[in-house]
């Protein structure tokens, strides 16, 4: 069953278990403001929320997947009173963590141009697959500007060192390149984009549902966690529970029966 909607800022659809987030404002460069980012946790939440939804996809309509955000909005601000300018950061902050808190496995697909919160979008998936022609940049601080959605994923992604020579830096740099330094998970020619992609979502949703939402919950609560005794203790009462779930035991008898486990797509 394939389900879509459309509005001026993002496009969406679900078929076979994979859900599309497409940024709709392609004349701009997919670059997003205060709408666009509400339609996008609008978006993702109403995903999360779906049980026939199995993977998120997140790409860009046009020739871009993203130039982050939009500087029309953002040369607005400056009227605008303190208050009101920290609810249009707050949005775009907002729009990231929303991807990145997706309780379900999410992958970019990336063409064009990943740039600035373009790239923050990108990160805040938990793959991203780029077009080997694709170009990278945290420009901000050439236009005098931070690119604050972006640290925190780009931190996590690349670390410190790398994440301040390019947010300092501030230019742009091929898909090879995003590659070596962990920026992106694989690079393949434009044409063959959409088939890697869909056969990443296949893959995933080879995985049980319940496993992968722990897996995403956990590995952000231990990242944060000192590597002692605390962790262990969260670790073996999560693998104690989950070995007695229904999901662990279709899928163990799965395996034994030599058969696909009922969530395998």
């Amino acid at each position: 069953m394939t389900v879509s909607v459309m509005t001026n800022t993002v496009k969406t659809g679900v078929e076979a278990g994979v859900a599309t987030l497409t940024l709709n404002r392609a004349k701009e460069m997919n670059s997003f403001d205060a709408d666009t980012a509400r339609a996008i946790v609008e978006a993702v939440e109403g995903f999360a929320a779906d049980a026939s939804v199995r993977v998120l996809v997140v790409a860009g309509e046009g020739p871009a997947f993203s130039a982050g955000g939009d500087f029309n909005w953002v040369l607005t601000w400056p009227g605008l009173d303190a208050i009101t300018r920290r609810v249009g950061a707050d949005a775009l902050m907002g729009a990231i963590q929303a991807i990145y808190d997706f309780p379900k496995p999410s992958i970019a697909r990336v063409h064009g141009a990943a740039v600035g919160g373009g790239v923050g979008v990108m990160l805040a998936c938990d793959f991203a697959v780029a077009a080997s022609k694709a170009r990278f940049g945290l420009t901000s601080a050439r236009n005098g500007l931070l690119a604050g959605i972006a640290i925190p994923v780009l931190i996590e992604a690349v670390g410190p060192r790398v994440a301040r020579q390019l947010l300092m830096h501030g230019g742009l740099f091929d898909a090879a390149t995003a590659l070596r330094i962990g920026l992106v998970d694989q690079v393949v020619e434009a044409d063959a984009l959409d088939a890697t992609v869909a056969t990443l979502a296949r893959e995933l949703m080879l995985g049980a549902p319940s496993v992968q939402t722990l897996v995403k919950k956990l590995i952000t609560e231990i990242d944060a966690m000192p590597h002692d005794a605390h962790a262990a203790d969260l670790l073996g009462e999560h693998v104690a529970n989950q070995c007695v779930t229904e999901e662990a035991l279709e899928g163990m008898s799965a395996f034994l029966e030599k058969r696909r486990p009922k969530w395998a797509l």
